[in-house]
C-alpha cells in the first residue's frame, strides 16, 4: 500500500508539470504569432504611408 502511494505521487507531479509546460509552450507560440502579425501590419502600413 505504501509503495503504491509513493509510485503514483511522482507521476502526478510529472503530469502536472507536463501540462504546465504544454500550456506555456502554446502561450509562447501564440504571443510570437501576435508579435509577427503586428510587425507585419506595421511594415505594410509603413510601405503604404511612404510608398
Amino acid at each position: 500500500m505504501l509503495q503504491k502511494t509513493l509510485s503514483t505521487k511522482p507521476l502526478s507531479k510529472m503530469r502536472e508539470r507536463a501540462f504546465e509546460g504544454a500550456f506555456l509552450g502554446i502561450a509562447l507560440i501564440a504571443m510570437a504569432g501576435w508579435a509577427y502579425f503586428i510587425v507585419l501590419l506595421s511594415v505594410k502600413f509603413f510601405f503604404w504611408l511612404f510608398g
